[in-house]
């Protein structure tokens, strides 16, 4: 039977558990997840100070790492079985792009593992409102749809599975689930966001900047116009074997 890890970058929610749910149908799973908000880590490490692992329920442990430090715990730490594939997510709002690939803490649990030989998946969620939604259980509407489609792009995905490769799955938002078909992307956004850097005054008169950033036009033809324009399940294939071949 399989073996499936599971983490995320956005810590303990109900994401998670939606997808820890749906990987205890295909085989066994448990979780590792940050202790915190991890958002925009990329594939950061933490090297410069200990890591504390504690399990806040049964089959789900929380570390004080990065999504990067839980895919390699699960991993190589010996404290559980390794994985033979690492689900992340399921993370509030897509990660669509060029931005996010490189980004995204999700998507960064991915890289790492896949750069230890281990197949994985990143699964995110759409919305284009409430950006800070998946704090709140009531913001994670019809979950069962969640899981149905997770369930049809895993048996996409499943027959693609290798080493040094990994995925990154786009749901669109749970109201357009049931007509959403599953598009295989090879084009992504170039740019999502306007990059904005504010200047802002703290109550003492010091300054501090606040980086942000508005919506960019959506690119037709790629993976954010297949779930966002088109309200489709986008799938992109990452292979790290074929990065630096002409």
């Amino acid at each position: 039977m399989r073996t499936i890890a599971i983490t995320n970058d956005d810590g303990y929610t109900e994401g998670v558990k939606i997808l820890l749910d749906f990987a205890k149908t295909l085989g066994n799973a448990y979780a590792v997840i940050p202790n915190k908000q991890r958002s925009a880590v990329s594939s950061a490490m933490t090297l410069h100070k200990p890591l504390r692992l504690h399990e806040v329920e049964e089959g789900i442990h929380v570390l004080s790492g990065t999504p990067a430090d839980c895919a390699m715990f699960a991993i190589s730490s010996g404290e559980f079985p390794k994985p033979d594939v690492l689900f992340s997510g399921i993370n509030w709002g897509d990660n669509a792009g060029y931005g996010p690939l490189f980004g995204s803490g999700t998507i960064g649990a991915c890289w790492q593992a896949a750069t230890y030989d281990t197949p994985a998946v990143a699964f995110s969620l759409y919305n284009n409102h409430n950006r800070m939604g998946w704090m709140k259980k009531e913001n994670w509407k019809y979950p069962d749809k969640i899981r149905e489609a997770m369930g049809r792009a895993w048996k996409e995905i499943e027959p693609q599975l290798k080493g040094w490769s990994f995925f990154i799955v786009n749901l669109p938002s749970p109201e357009k689930l049931d007509n959403a078909k599953i598009i295989f992307t090879s084009q992504v956004q170039r740019r999502r966001y306007k990059l904005m850097i504010e200047k802002r005054d703290d109550p003492y008169g010091h300054p501090y900047y606040w980086l942000g950033g508005g919506e960019r036009p959506i690119e037709e033809g790629t993976d954010y116009w297949e779930v966002a324009k088109n309200g489709n399940i986008s799938i992109t294939k990452i292979n790290m074997d074929g990065l630096f071949k002409k």
